[in-house]
């Protein structure tokens, strides 16, 4: 069975109310020179923290406005955004539903607040989040794109498809959604517009790897595995480690009744993914499949000693210690 890798690329906090010059919205005044204790100070302060990198320190600064100006949504946005970079997501939709509730109504924070319910797992509220974003700015390409990904978390493939053709229209040079999209239309087995937008991918971004390893995925499926081999060549030519693509190849070379060069290639994953269980069943069965006895008991038992109890059951009932 061919791997395809369905990787949907997620665009992170790429929209930003974050900017020092956002004190003079937060504080209503034009000028920078604060009171020491005052929560302009603090604010400003934790702006600076933040811009260093340093989110926890600028969360405390955060906090500390907060106490002398509750109630302070641009404070309560940009401690949101200091609580994603750390990982801190509950904290962050917490954060970020105060600003809300304090008045802030604005695209970038849906779709912030829409990234952190995505990264928690709470896809409905991540979708929920982002149709405001781009009900506010529907020309927003990262928007359209996550909410695609987030459709396409739940299923939803329809609303999907049309999400990342709006985000091409507003961004033709968007790598990622050609990508995803394509990955959508291999999934509904229409390989024909899957490698049309993987060869958009490759053409923007000739480094992408992984699309032309599911090009090759496609083309394969179309069976045409002279495609198939270049593209999957050109992946690990990309990324020599790229252990998906060897084993692709060693199944492409298989349909040709290339046998040796299909063994190499799956030893070339054994080697590269001395643990993955999963890699050791399917190597054993591409061996099984070629009549390689030998291989593929090697194989099974490699993946019997990571401790998968059906390759032992399997060990067992062949007799083989």
């Amino acid at each position: 069975m061919l791997l395809s890798t369905k990787y949907y690329n997620f665009v992170g906090m790429r929209k930003n109310l974050f900017l020092s010059l956002i004190v003079s919205l937060a504080t209503n005044i034009a000028c920078i020179a604060f009171a020491e204790d005052s929560a302009d100070s603090f604010f400003a302060q934790g702006n600076d923290s933040y811009t260093a990198g340093k989110y926890q320190n600028a969360i405390n600064l955060y906090k500390k406005a907060l106490e002398l100006s509750p109630g302070n949504a641009y404070i309560y946005y940009n401690m949101g955004n200091a609580y994603s970079n750390i990982g801190k997501y509950s904290d962050a939709v917490k954060c970020f539903n105060s600003a809300i509730e304090d008045g802030l109504d604005d695209a970038s924070i849906y779709f912030n607040l829409g990234n952190a319910y995505n990264s928690l797992g709470e896809t409905v509220e991540a979708v929920s989040e982002y149709k405001k974003a781009v009900k506010l700015d529907p020309n927003d390409a990262a928007t359209l794109h996550n909410l695609a990904m987030a459709y396409t978390t739940l299923g939803d493939v329809e609303n999907a498809i049309q999400c990342y053709e709006s985000a091409i229209k507003i961004n033709p040079d968007d790598a990622g959604s050609h990508y995803n999209l394509g990955n959508l239309y291999s999934q509904m087995d229409d390989e024909t517009s899957a490698i049309q937008c993987y060869t958009k991918t490759v053409k923007i971004n000739p480094y992408y790897e992984k699309a032309f390893c599911n090009m090759g995925v496609s083309y394969s499926n179309l069976g045409d595995e002279d495609h198939a081999i270049d593209c999957y060549k050109k992946a690990i030519e990309l990324n020599p480690r790229y252990a998906r693509a060897h084993y692709n190849l060693g199944i492409s070379f298989l349909h040709r009744n290339m046998k040796e060069g299909a063994e190499k290639c799956f030893d070339k994953v054994v080697e590269l993914t001395p643990y993955d269980i999963s890699a050791f069943i399917k190597i054993a069965n591409a061996y099984g499949e070629m009549g390689n006895q030998g291989k593929q008991i090697e194989c099974m038992k490699r993946a019997a000693d990571l401790g998968d109890e059906d390759c032992v059951k399997w060990m067992k009932d062949k007799g083989i210690k």
